[in-house]
């Protein structure tokens, strides 16, 4: 991670900014997010060394590697929910909805067809170009894969697996479209901060109720989970409006923070709710300031989290890449050296990857966003 950020420190990676249209953004979100994407990058790298140790596609042994992923995908929950609920209770419950839903489709979308893009090109590249199956079921698939991430991802081709080309990242993509499909209806909740207050409490009490009884449903179960971690992210922005603070000197937050991470890694806590609540007094710290000693407000760490969601989204293209090649996945098995060499590697095309796509395509497609909802709001 020095090492990448070393490399962001570069004068030349300025073009690299965070979109100044959004006046109301957080710097010490937009600073984590990088870390968070590469938590998830870590994870996989872990899962592709098991992959080729023992032939499955599963954690490490140790669960300290395991938490990269865990934690990454449970504070970015939190983030979202986070931004769009402080919003709501901003304008007090009032939004335009279709300037919204534009501005969303135009941030998600151009990245994800990208990703999409990869994947086809890699699939009708091992089958040879040859269409097999129908013409009918293979615009289905493609259009299935172009619904970004709403509805399941099939195989393409009969290339087996075709959603692990991308590691399956986009199963998130799935619960982010549910949480902009509730909001909506629970935008009333936001008119106060009391009101958000008591629905955030009730919410809460409702899932863990349905958590306990409904144990024998694991897809439930995790719908559950992570509108848990939704509800967090929500009740974070809600003690803001009640213009609650952390007493302490910034570097004391700092010290907290840090030994707060390095607790949840080491002991690795069980069960989803208890932990989650850990990680939601360290995002707490981190939304109301925490740089952690100046990490998360560091330009090169801003830069990164500016890239965070092509990282997040292409690591698989370049997974795939690497690890096609025979000598490489010989290689990162004779030991931990040969592995995090050919994961600095990894990471690195990632980064290149994910900030080329930034600039061509991704910062294009907000602008836009933004450029078509201001367009409707002037003819409105």
């Amino acid at each position: 991670m020095a090492f990448l950020l070393s490399i962001l420190s570069l004068p030349v990676f300025k073009v690299i900014k965070p979109n100044l249209t959004n006046i109301n953004r957080v710097q010490t979100i937009d600073g984590v997010r990088g870390f968070l994407a590469y938590g998830v990058v870590f994870s996989h790298g872990q899962n592709f060394y098991t992959l080729l140790a023992t032939g499955q596609w599963a954690g490490s042994a140790n669960p300290f590697y395991n938490m990269f992923g865990t934690v990454a995908v449970r504070l970015f929950f939190m983030v979202t929910a986070y931004l769009f609920w402080s919003k709501l209770l901003v304008s007090q419950g009032q939004m335009n909805w279709r300037a919204f839903y534009m501005k969303r489709l135009f941030r998600i979308a151009p990245v994800y067809w990208c990703a999409c893009l990869g994947v086809f090109i890699i699939v009708m590249t091992e089958t040879h170009w040859v269409v097999q199956v129908s013409w009918v079921e293979f615009v289905k698939q493609i259009g299935a894969w172009l619904a970004l991430g709403i509805l399941p991802l099939p195989d393409i081709n009969n290339h087996m697996m075709s959603f692990m080309i991308l590691l399956g990242v986009v199963w998130t993509l799935q619960y982010e479209w549910l949480f902009y499909g509730i909001l909506p209806f629970v935008a009333w909740f936001a008119r106060n901060k009391e009101r958000a207050l008591i629905f955030i409490i009730c919410a809460s009490i409702f899932i863990l109720i349905s958590a306990y009884l409904l144990q024998s449903c694991p897809i439930i179960r995790q719908i559950l989970a992570v509108l848990f971690m939704f509800l967090i992210g929500m009740f974070c922005a809600t003690l803001q409006q009640y213009e609650f603070t952390i007493p302490f000197h910034s570097v004391l937050q700092s010290l907290f923070v840090s030994i707060m991470i390095m607790a949840i890694f080491i002991y690795a806590p069980e069960g989803v709710y208890i932990s989650s609540i850990l990680f939601a007094v360290v995002f707490f710290c981190i939304i109301s300031g925490c740089s952690i000693f100046g990490l998360l407000t560091f330009s090169a760490s801003q830069r990164m989290g500016e890239v965070s969601y092509g990282i997040y989204l292409l690591q698989g293209i370049v997974f795939y890449w690497i690890y096609s090649v025979p000598l490489i996945r010989h290689y990162v098995l004779r030991g931990p050296i040969e592995f995090w060499g050919i994961m600095a590697l990894i990471c690195i095309l990632i980064l290149f990857l994910a900030m080329i796509v930034h600039i061509l395509i991704e910062k294009p497609g907000i602008k836009i966003g933004y450029q078509l909802s201001a367009l409707f709001n002037a003819r409105k």
